[in-house]
């Protein structure tokens, strides 16, 4: 990347509002035993400032040394005079031991747009290392100001603070991708038969439900057969058409059951025969009692069923100071059967605290050999310090063999390297994509409130292969700073027939290269998908956790990131994973929950046009829910059971056991309940007869790739690319 550099008194004295074309004594020459022209600040009231002769250029540097585990700020006297569409690029060196940051904050006037409109950050070490904080600067200012920033224990020197503007060339272009795979790569889903005991008419029966596969032709039937004492009688006198289920009253006690299907009058091999369930969920059992952390859901064996990795214990520690604690213990992966069959166990070991950010993993067929690997963050022996934090040591990405748990492949994570502080670089995602339309790539990702590294790997014959990397001071604008989600996301955006990977405000492109950013900041919750049927294309919709006057909710075009509605009112803090689902049959589309952390009051749903419905609570600031009943809207989650969003209405009964996840892994289109218990995973599903029927979701490539970053990251119930209501008129009398 290239830059033409613009004199200061060219560029920046043409900007408007006052100002000046500097910053105050850059070069902390001026003064004595003092530096004129900065204020320092620290939260405890700890900590100073004081001139330096250890410098970078000329005699004086300033030495900054604080204490303690909060923040501080060291800032400049200067406004700059600035306009808006002018990119600036302030500049600095930093030595020492510590966290800091380059930021350039933003002003209209006297008052402060942003804190920061661009910066950069790194650990100063025991050499000079330049700090390049890129700004494009925002509407409506008019002049900047600089400061550093920091947090924890820091004795660093600072000098020669510089802004000047800049004119990015050209960005390089980059190759785009092309994998292993000449079609695209997907499960060889079997039927995913279910049988759950169920009462129909007052008479005991058996439920059964089965999938409808994309392979299926349009005029695809089922025969139902059940096997009892040695004999084989086929239940259906016609092939079922309208639905995939079937309900058998008064069955006897030991029974099993398979489908047939019918395509052009002549009927199918068997699927493998299933018993009913003897409690209306299926169970799989631990080795102990405890409860899961997270849980990922794929094909290990490649026999077309949908197997479990867990992680346990449920424990959960956070990076950020106040909330961070010690690991009580250390992460275990297990890995069961289909039918609950303990398959093998991998303990993550001491180098990999025990908190979603530091253990990401996703379960996927990554080489097309129809079988899913686990990829993980590993690191290694127990490189932890004093006080139990790992911020040393080598860190990998590592492949497992889905059947066995054998380490397959390694290869180093996106290094610590330009991240403040601890905070900042323990903060990891795993993501899958499509990046050539085809084959199954590993996202990796390291950052999300500043710095954000992220790079893409294929895994194809036993080996990892790198695609491309990308890291946010690749954007020469400085815009992709800090826009990285709770949870990582793939999708086509732009209709090219390959994924994007959507990081959070922003969105790289299928070769590594910034496709768009909104500059709106971290999101908690993101969805993507065809949220309003009534748009061409994909939307994406944000809960956004930074104050913003305006849009804290919103939802944006998917393939230019334009906004196009937004909550017009303040916020301080949207938080946690909010609620983006079609749930109201009276407004087409999506609708998008959210609220604030710190204001019970605070609570919005927007239909999928922008419109509010309601200030309400749904339970929380994460309610779920699922499709359920018959029609194609989903159900709300509430107090753990199913209920119609309008009025509240129960569909079924509760579910007992912690929510873990909601997804279509066996049965019809409609979709699983999964809970955790004290040594039990249940799988709960709808026992409601059908109106329909419907390709399996997992067919759909954005349900199925959030499928599988459930494993990591917040969790948020997957979307799609076509909705089921879309089309559909709201039934009269509902």
């Amino acid at each position: 990347m290239t830059f033409l550099i613009i004199t200061m008194a060219a560029a920046l004295a043409a900007g408007a509002g006052a100002g000046t074309t500097g910053p105050a004594n850059g070069g902390f020459e001026e003064g004595t035993a003092d530096l004129p022209g900065w204020r320092f600040w620290s939260r405890s009231g700890e900590g100073s400032a004081e001139p330096s002769t250890d410098a970078h250029g000329g005699k004086r540097a300033a030495r900054i040394r604080h204490s303690g585990e909060l923040d501080w700020a060291f800032t400049n006297s200067a406004r700059i005079a600035v306009r808006p569409g002018q990119t600036v690029r302030a500049s600095a060196w930093v030595k020492g031991s510590g966290g800091v940051e380059l930021a350039v904050v933003a002003f209209a006037g006297d008052k402060r747009i942003t804190w920061s409109a661009g910066a950069d950050s790194t650990r100063a070490g025991t050499r000079w290392v330049e700090l390049r904080a890129a700004a494009l600067v925002p509407d409506g200012c008019d002049n900047v100001q600089l400061r550093f920033v920091g947090r924890g224990d820091a004795d660093v020197l600072l000098d020669d603070l510089r802004i000047e503007e800049i004119a990015a060339a050209t960005r390089p272009a980059k190759p785009a991708v092309k994998g292993y795979a000449e079609q695209r790569v997907s499960e060889n889903l079997d039927r995913g038969l279910v049988v759950l005991p169920t009462t129909a008419a007052g008479a005991k029966a058996h439920y059964l439900s089965w999938r409808l596969l994309d392979g299926d032709p349009s005029d695809a039937a089922f025969h139902v057969y059940r096997t009892s004492g040695g004999r084989t009688e086929r239940l259906t006198a016609q092939a079922i058409t309208a639905t995939t289920d079937f309900v058998d009253k008064g069955a006897p006690a030991q029974v099993r059951y398979f489908v047939r299907r019918v395509a052009g009058g002549v009927e199918g091999e068997a699927c493998r025969p299933v018993a009913p369930a003897t409690q209306p969920w299926l169970s799989v059992k631990f080795r102990g009692d405890y409860e899961i952390h997270k849980l990922a859901i794929a094909d290990l064996d490649g026999d077309g069923r949908l197997d479990y990795v867990i992680q346990q214990p449920r424990v959960n520690v956070d990076p950020y100071g106040p909330y961070w604690k010690k690991s009580p213990g250390t992460y275990k992966l297990e890995a069961y059967s289909h039918d609950g069959e303990f398959l093998w166990s991998f303990d993550r070991g001491w180098s990999i605290e025990q908190g979603v950010w530091y253990a990401p993993y996703v379960v996927y067929d990554l080489d097309g050999d129809g079988r899913a690997e686990v990829a993980l963050k590993a690191g290694e022996g127990d490189p932890r310090d004093a006080d139990g934090r790992v911020q040393a040591g080598p860190e990998y990405l590592l492949i497992l063999d889905g059947r066995t748990g054998a380490v397959r492949a390694r290869a180093d994570w996106p290094d610590r390297t330009r991240f403040p502080d601890y905070n900042y670089w323990c903060r990891n995602q795993l993501g899958i994509a499509y990046l050539d339309g085809k084959t199954p790539c590993l996202i990796v990702e390291r950052g999300t409130y500043n710095t954000i590294k992220v790079e893409a790997w294929e895994f194809h014959n036993g080996a990892l292969r790198k695609l491309w990397s990308w890291n946010d001071r690749d954007e020469p604008r400085g815009d992709y700073r800090g826009q990285g989600a709770h949870c990582l996301r793939a999708a086509d955006v732009d209709g090219d027939g390959r994924d994007e990977v959507i990081i959070g405000s922003a969105v790289i492109d299928d070769n590594g290269v910034g496709l768009w950013t909104t500059r709106e900041g971290h999101p908690d919750a993101v969805t993507v998908g065809d949220l309003d049927p009534a748009r061409p294309g994909l939307e994406i919709q944000y809960n956004l956790e930074p104050k913003h006057e305006r849009n804290g909710m919103c939802m944006v075009d998917a393939r230019t990131g334009a906004l196009l509605w937004g909550l017009d009112e303040p916020t301080t803090h949207v938080h946690s994973q909010g609620l983006c689902a079609d749930i109201d049959p009276e407004n087409p589309g999506c609708e998008a929950y959210g609220g604030e952390r710190d204001f019970k009051e605070k609570r919005w749903l927007f239909s999928a046009a922008g419109k509010l419905l309601s200030r309400e609570d749904l339970g929380g600031l994460a309610p779920k829910a699922a499709y359920w009943d018959a029609d194609p809207w989903r159900e709300l989650i509430w107090k753990n059971r199913p209920v119609k969003f309008r009025g509240r209405q129960a569909v079924s009964e509760a579910f007992e056991g912690t929510l873990v996840a909601v997804a279509d892994i066996i049965g019809d289109w409609r979709e699983e309940v999964i809970t955790c218990l004290p040594g039990e995973l249940r799988i709960y599903s709808t026992t409601i007869p059908a109106a329909d029927r419907r390709v399996c979701l997992l067919r759909d490539p954005i349900y199925r790739l959030d499928v599988a970053t459930m494993s990591q990251g917040y969790y948020q119930i997957p979307a799609l690319s076509v909705l089921p209501s879309a089309g559909s008129v709201r039934p009269s009398g509902r």
